[in-house]
């Protein structure tokens, strides 16, 4: 389709001299292999309405308009293969807390239709626990329980089973008091049908809060597709479905320039209403689906670190690189605005390329995100083997969360956590971990004349297998639990109160998935 950009499969029908005559049709028939086509398989993911978007050339010259009207198909979920139990990490004694249980078809989708009865039992043989539940139609596979409460200190779960199909929830922290910050979780990066994602704004959000139970989120679709109305429309809904206390959201987008500009970023507002700034990627001018405005498109990343710099107010703002289809360039770095990296998400485990940021003195904490274009934020979908003819593999669902320890669930809270990167990034499971050196949490920067005590502390949701400490870059301490529960104290024997040094760890476990800690800088 010559200047057309198009995100997904085309099917491009030519008809010849003298066109189509009035009441003439063309008939695209799907999945018919009696001709030598290899059919049609349904993407594995589920779509209130999948469109197969027509454009149309009346005059033969190149310029193709889209029909007014397209037709669209839903997408659904299979039959339930699996449960999954989502919790708070943190929990008081004798308060109640929540439990979402989602029963999932094999590609991880919610399978809309189950309609088993499930029961619940726990660690804590006195928690009250919510009586025996039959999902129904109006559930469409999710359902919220607001009903438990732990009555035992300590770490503790939750198991929810229907007789087939049962699934031990991640593990929570039960205090006798609220802590000072809890740990909250969220997907901070994805796409909507405003760029090249699926879904509207509204359903991406709606899945985030109900069915992957986070705490906070963020759509990022990409700047150079947006049109003002698209970006004013993404904030609207952004703002209006923000609840303090229960599911926060922020204003972002994708600033996708190519790696020799600087890369991917994604910026994120603390604002209501915060402008949009556009990189001059892909942008054609014959090409409907990009903005076509006045306003000037950034070519580099050092002209938008400026820009944020300037109405950086309060740490309202910052910028994200990350590892997709255009890396991120260590080359360049600001301090007051791009202030994370984003490590693990469905295109990468991007450790490695990370590091090259920390090696040159870039101080940035570590998060991950999805980087779904599915609709299906905090969690992802089975995706294809690396064989396309073959059928779906059993690969992981789930690529990337980013977690934070804030004082409250409220954007203010949370974006200021964020700013000063008291986070870290799991591969996707719920994985609990505590850094501290000499009692200041990761994401800290403080000076010490000898080497303060470096804590860990990590909770997991299968065995841990290994946990190492970074030095700059270098591992200095390694140890293999081969338990759920792990703690310990270190000192760094190599420590140089004239030298700044950065401090890092990183959790493995027996079921393949990980967790990284933001860097805590020294001197």
């Amino acid at each position: 389709m010559g200047p057309y950009f198009p995100w997904q499969n085309i099917v491009e029908v030519i008809v010849g001299k003298p066109g189509l005559k009035a009441g003439q049709t063309v008939e695209v028939v799907y999945g018919d292999k009696s001709g030598g086509s290899l059919g049609f398989q349904v993407q594995p993911f589920d779509e209130p309405s999948y469109v197969f978007k027509l454009y149309v050339d009346p005059l033969g010259k190149g310029e193709y308009l889209p029909l007014a009207n397209s037709p669209a198909v839903e997408i659904v979920a299979a039959e339930a293969r699996k449960l999954t139990v989502l919790m708070p990490s943190d929990a008081v004694e004798g308060k109640p807390t929540w439990c979402v249980v989602r029963a999932e078809d094999r590609f991880g989708n919610p399978a809309a239709g189950y309609k088993g009865t499930i029961r619940f039992n726990s660690t804590d043989s006195s928690a009250i626990l919510p009586e025996d539940y039959t999902f129904t139609q109006e559930d469409r596979g999710v359902h919220r329980f607001e009903s438990i409460t732990f009555n035992g200190k300590g770490i503790q779960t939750v198991t929810a089973g229907d007789g087939s199909f049962r699934d031990q929830g991640n593990p929570v922290k039960v205090l006798q008091e609220r802590p000072r910050r809890v740990l909250l979780w969220g997907d901070l990066h994805g796409h909507t049908l405003q760029s090249d994602g699926r879904g509207t704004v509204a359903e991406y959000y709606d899945f985030a809060r109900g069915a992957a139970a986070l705490d906070f989120c963020a759509v990022s679709d990409h700047a150079f597709e947006m049109t003002e109305e698209m970006w004013t429309h993404s904030k609207a809904v952004t703002n209006r479905v923000n609840r303090p206390g229960r599911f926060v959201t922020f204003n972002a987008y994708e600033w996708s320039g190519t790696a020799n500009v600087g890369g991917d970023h994604n910026v994120y507002w603390l604002d209501e209403d915060p402008p949009i700034y556009r990189s001059k990627t892909a942008y054609n001018k014959l090409n409907p689906q990009l903005y076509h405005g006045p306003d000037p498109k950034v070519g580099h990343i050092e002209e938008l670190f400026a820009i944020l710099q300037d109405r950086l107010r309060d740490k309202n703002v910052f910028c994200i690189p990350h590892r997709g289809g255009r890396a991120g360039n260590p080359k360049w770095h600001n301090p007051k605005v791009q202030r994370l990296i984003e490590i693990y998400s469905e295109h990468f485990r991007s450790q490695p390329w990370a590091a090259e940021f920390l090696k040159k003195g870039h101080r940035v904490g570590i998060m991950a995100s999805s980087d779904n274009h599915y609709g299906n934020p905090g969690y992802g979908y089975l995706k294809r083997g690396r064989d396309k003819s073959s059928a779906f593999e059993p690969e992981e669902v789930g690529m990337g969360l980013i977690a934070v320890y804030a004082e409250r669930l409220t954007r203010k809270s949370i974006f200021t956590a964020l700013y000063d990167r008291y986070c870290y990034a799991t591969s996707g499971d719920r994985i609990i971990l505590e850094f501290t050196a000499g009692g200041h949490v990761m994401g800290s920067e403080f000076k010490s004349v000898e080497s303060p005590v470096f804590a860990v502390s990590a909770v997991g949701t299968a065995d841990i297998t290994r946990v190492v400490i970074n030095k700059n870059g270098e591992m200095v301490f390694t140890a293999e639990p081969n338990k759920r529960y792990f703690e310990l104290s270190w000192r760094d024997k190599d420590f140089d109160k004239s030298q700044t040094s950065f401090y890092y760890v990183r959790i493995f476990q027996a079921n393949n998935e990980e967790a990284i800690s933001s860097p805590i800088w020294t001197n």
